[in-house]
This record gives structure tokens, C-alpha cells and sequence, in this order.
């Protein structure tokens, strides 16, 4: 005999709430980079057409009918109203990385005309094809600090000075984009994460240690091991993207011209963040340490060395900065406002990259030989 389900055990089989529409159509820029690439994959398995905007060829999307290339400069303003025509959404994340502070003029010119005059195409873009959302993706260094900062949140301002031009010209292009937040239809969000990460060729923080390991070269660590930083998994940053998305959706007054910090909710000093990884390819962290004085003085040098044509400095003052000087944020914001959680944290996300961290070594220790 046949029993009639409780009303109870309906509840508990109940779908999941629906997501919320933001397409039929949405642009990715930057879509052959490390976050770009991971948007497009997750905007077509939710079933959108997108729209792939880069400067690089991108033959992994060709046989994809859902996903339309777009060959072009993000400073050829042209080339990205193309792209963002028939879109609903935009998420930019076409990006320059400079990390350095010290750079020849040309350099700078052209980091600011890739990071704030690309976003200022893109603002164009949008508003000549009537685009409803724009989620810009930022950094958490637009309010960086030189001194230690531990749990900061959207309440501390820009800072006036930065070690790096990448975080300058990232910090000009989010104001624009906030600001935009309401005119012509156009409601925008800004994103902030921070050392983005996960398995992946394009990964730039995890292959850079991979490679050094391969090479020998990890001899020493730096500061005294206390200072904490926030990093940011892949899967995190596209997941907070959509939420961002589908609340400039439903709520737009809510989200609209707020940015959000956004993290694995795992401060960490970098050293033993790196250690899981380190330790499973077979290595182990050096002994030996350098103050983290000595080496800010050198990445300096370093730095006005590569201006007048030198090599690139081993280590920045910004890279030494983020290994030695505390530096995190809340995500109390993206939380009450996003419904933001991270999907994948340190170990589990450590662990799923294993596999593919061991073939880059593999593939280091086979170009050394």
C-alpha cells in the first residue's frame, strides 16, 4: 500500500531556489585570462550566450554555438561596443598586471590605458547598447595600506599612495565605475578579491612558486612569518560575481555603486598557505630568513634597475609587502548583501590542485634538465 508523503518530507526535497535571469546574453572581458575564463564556462553552463571579448585568440570557444568570439583590444573602444551588443550584463575583467611602482613611462601609459581607459570603453560600450548590469572586477589593494590592517571594510577610503601601478590605475578605473551606478539604466557593482588562485596555467602566484621550487631558487623566506593575507579561490570570485549580478537583477538599489570585498575567509601568513602545496610536491619551506627591510630595500633597487632597462626584480616591494606586512579584510557586506559564502576554501582547494601542480613541476624540472 501506497503512503502519502508528509508534508515534511516535501520541504526537505524542495528545489533550490531559482537564478535569478541576467542574460539571455552576457559579456565577458578578458575572457581568455585566469577569472575571464572561468565566467564564460559558468555563465554557459547556466545556459546564457556569452559574448568572449580579448586581445588573444581564444580557439577553445570555436566550436561552442553559445559562445561568440570577440577578437580586440580593450583600448579599442570599437571593438568592445561590438561586443556588448545585445548583452544584458557585462562583467569586465580584462586586466594589466603591473606590479611594480617603479616602471618606465611607457609602461605606466600603457597600464592605465589598458586598466582605466578599458573600463572607460567598456562604461561607453554599455551605455550605446543599453547594457542593464556591469560587474567590474577590482582588487583589495585599491585600499591598500602600508601598515599592518587586519579585518578592514568597505569603509576605508582609497589610499593616496601605492606601491604598485596596477592597484593605481585599478583604483581610478572602480570610481569611475561606481559612479556610473544609476545613469542611462546602467546599475554597477565592483568586486573586490584578493590573490586570486586555483588550478590553472594562468594561475600567476601558484605557478610563479612552482617554478622557483623547480629551479632552486626558493632558498629563503622572508618577515618573520606573522603577517597575514587574504587570497581569494577562482571559484569564489565567479560565484560572487553572479550573485553580484543577479542582485543588480532584483535588488539594484541594494548593490548598486557599492564594491565588496570578497575572500576565502581564511587569513593566513602566505608562507604556510603556500606550505600544503610546497611540502606535497616533495620540498619543504626554507629555514632561513631575510628581514623583511632588507628585502623591501632591494625590491626597490630592483625596481629603479628594470626602469633604466635592468631585468625585472626577483621581488617587488608589493610582493614583499603581501609576504610580511598583515593585510586582510571582511566579507560582512558581500555576505548581508551578496548572499556570499565561499564555495571552496584553503584545503579543500589545495588539495584539488595537487594533481596539477605536480605535472607544472614536472614540465619545470624537464625544461632544467
Amino acid at each position: 500500500m501506497k503512503t502519502k508523503k508528509s508534508p515534511k518530507s516535501k520541504r526537505a526535497k524542495a528545489s533550490p531556489a531559482r537564478e535569478v535571469p541576467i542574460g539571455p546574453a552576457c559579456l565577458v572581458t578578458g575572457a581568455a585570462g585566469f577569472l575571464g575564463h572561468a565566467l564564460v564556462r559558468a555563465l554557459r553552463e547556466r545556459g546564457y550566450v556569452v559574448h568572449a571579448h580579448d586581445v588573444r585568440p581564444m580557439p577553445e570557444y570555436a566550436r561552442d554555438r553559445r559562445i561568440k568570439v570577440f577578437v580586440g583590444d580593450i583600448r579599442d573602444g570599437a571593438s568592445v561596443s561590438r561586443a556588448a551588443r545585445g548583452c544584458q550584463t557585462v562583467f569586465h575583467t580584462a586586466v594589466a598586471m603591473t606590479l611594480l611602482g617603479v616602471v618606465k613611462p611607457s609602461l605606466r601609459e600603457s597600464t592605465f590605458a589598458i586598466n582605466l581607459g578599458g573600463t572607460e570603453n567598456v562604461l561607453r560600450a554599455c551605455r550605446e547598447a543599453r547594457v542593464r548590469r556591469l560587474v567590474y572586477t577590482s582588487t583589495n589593494t585599491v585600499c591598500f595600506s602600508r601598515g599592518a590592517l587586519v579585518g578592514g571594510d568597505e569603509g576605508r577610503p582609497y589610499t593616496e599612495k601605492y606601491l604598485d601601478v596596477y592597484a593605481a590605475s585599478k583604483a581610478l578605473a572602480e570610481k569611475a565605475v561606481l559612479a556610473a551606478d544609476g545613469k542611462d539604466g546602467l546599475r554597477t557593482v565592483s568586486i573586490r578579491p584578493a590573490g586570486l588562485w586555483g588550478p590553472d596555467e594562468r594561475c600567476y602566484m601558484m605557478k610563479r612558486v612552482i617554478q622557483e621550487l623547480a629551479g632552486g631558487k626558493l632558498v629563503a623566506t622572508i618577515g618573520d612569518g606573522k603577517g597575514l593575507a587574504d587570497n581569494t579561490h577562482v571559484v569564489n570570485v565567479v560565484s560572487a560575481e553572479l550573485l553580484a549580478a543577479e542582485k543588480l537583477a532584483s535588488k539594484p538599489d541594494l548593490v548598486g555603486g557599492k564594491a565588496y570585498f570578497v575572500t576565502d575567509e581564511e587569513p593566513m601568513n602566505l608562507w604556510q598557505w603556500f606550505r600544503p602545496m610546497i611540502e606535497a610536491l616533495g620540498y619543504r619551506l626554507p629555514k632561513w630568513r631575510v628581514p623583511a627591510s632588507l628585502m623591501y630595500f632591494i625590491g626597490w633597487i630592483g625596481e629603479w634597475t628594470h626602469r633604466f632597462g635592468g631585468p625585472r626584480p626577483a621581488m617587488s616591494r608589493l610582493e614583499v609587502h603581501n609576504l610580511t606586512t598583515s593585510f586582510t579584510f571582511k566579507t560582512d557586506r558581500a555576505r548581508r548583501d551578496l548572499g556570499y559564502r565561499p564555495v571552496l576554501q584553503h584545503r579543500a582547494g589545495m588539495e584539488q590542485a595537487l594533481p596539477w601542480a605536480r605535472g607544472v613541476l614536472a614540465e619545470a624540472l624537464a625544461k632544467k634538465a
